[in-house]
């Protein structure tokens, strides 16, 4: 026995938490005041403040995980929950470690603090609520249905500025721009990309025969998480200001983290895909509902895969889509789709609108009803 003791190796212990109880209350006391140091000088440095107003408006994916346990229910949805998968991952990744999974660059920047305001413009600050981020939702007048038709001391034009404008285009987002190729997500000027790509929708109808307009004010410069209280003043303005119109497409692309580039094959060119955002917060929001699914409907028999058939809902958003049933929110291709892509998108997409309003829009003289 006294020979095991004196060669048998003493096994060493070491915890952490030490086995005092008056050494664990020190040390537990001494980790909450360290957390509540950093958290509030964070504050006082503005880097949380966007990050605890997203994480506090975050819905959970309830309807994502009742799909996940029922195999066969399950398939028609297989792309949405891949979809839902991949954002949950990659938003969790980002806040751990400050790298996007589905973008290798930010590899590279993973040790920067982000500004003030928030990188919302790249995506981390996803609210499935809010997909698009409006903010505050301006309490203004409410514009009538018929856009023609306008309330007591507000100001219209005498006569329409042009009684055959069928499209109008406007860009909440006026300094999106696409990364795809080596640029920047964003111009700091106002001037994005996105900017073009409208103008090539613009053309793109104008040149099928459907008269359009394009807004090119910019929205977003002073303060990002304002720019729908100040875009729809210039969707209001369309709207009285044309009151022919039958579309009003607020032009956007994608930054959502874990949406990856996805482009479609369309006549032997690669384009973006579309995406559509409805805002329910719209009174009328099943209108615009279903005017989105007809044209979705219309472009799969014209273009299959042009746009991605499901439609993204925003429940605490209105997203302007309240001044026309014909309102919608139009999201061609993401952050890392290439100019040429997104341009690609605009000719199509030209066309199939053009298509589809001399089919339906016009000749029923309804958006809404079909």
């Amino acid at each position: 026995m006294l020979k095991e003791e004196m060669f048998s190796a003493k096994k060493l212990r070491w915890s952490f938490w030490p086995s005092s109880r008056w050494a664990r209350g020190f040390l537990f006391i001494l980790l909450i005041l360290l957390f509540l140091s950093l958290f509030f000088y964070a504050m006082q440095k503005g880097t949380s403040r966007q990050l605890i107003r997203v994480m506090a408006q975050q819905s959970f994916p309830f309807e994502a995980i009742v799909l996940e346990g029922i195999p066969g229910y399950s398939l028609p949805e297989r792309e949405h929950l891949n979809q839902v998968r991949a954002q949950g991952v990659s938003l969790g990744t980002f806040l751990l470690t400050g790298v996007n999974i589905a973008d290798a660059r930010t590899y590279f920047f993973s040790y920067y603090t982000p500004p003030p305001d928030g990188p919302a413009w790249i995506g981390w600050a996803y609210n499935s609520g809010d997909p698009e981020y409006e903010g505050e939702i301006p309490e203004l007048e409410e514009i009538p249905l018929n856009p023609g038709q306008v309330g007591e001391g507000v100001e219209k034009p005498a006569v329409p500025l042009d009684d055959e404008v069928l499209v109008g285009i406007y860009h909440t987002h006026n300094a999106e721009s696409y990364a795809g190729d080596g640029g920047g997500e964003r111009d700091e000027d106002g001037n994005g990309e996105i900017m073009a790509v409208g103008e090539k929708l613009k053309k793109g109808l104008e040149s099928n025969g459907v008269r359009a307009i394009q807004a090119l004010d910019a929205h977003e410069l002073d303060d990002f998480n304002k720019a729908y209280s100040k875009s729809v003043n210039t969707a209001t303005a369309l709207v009285r200001n044309y009151p022919s119109i039958k579309l009003l497409l607020d032009v956007h692309r994608d930054g959502l983290l874990g949406v990856n580039k996805s482009t479609v094959m369309i006549e032997g060119k690669e384009v973006g895909r579309v995406m559509i955002v409805i805002g329910q917060k719209n009174p009328h929001w099943e209108k615009n509902e279903a005017l989105a699914k007809e044209l979705i409907a219309f472009a799969e028999s014209r273009y299959p895969g042009l746009f991605i058939p499901k439609i993204t809902y925003a429940s605490d958003a209105r997203y302007n889509q309240h001044l026309l049933d014909g309102a919608i929110l139009l999201e061609i291709g993401s952050q890392l789709n290439t100019f040429d892509e997104a341009k690609g998108t605009a000719e199509v997409l030209g066309d199939l609108l053009a298509e589809w309003l001399e089919r339906d829009l016009v000749q029923s003289g309804n958006p809404s009803e079909r």
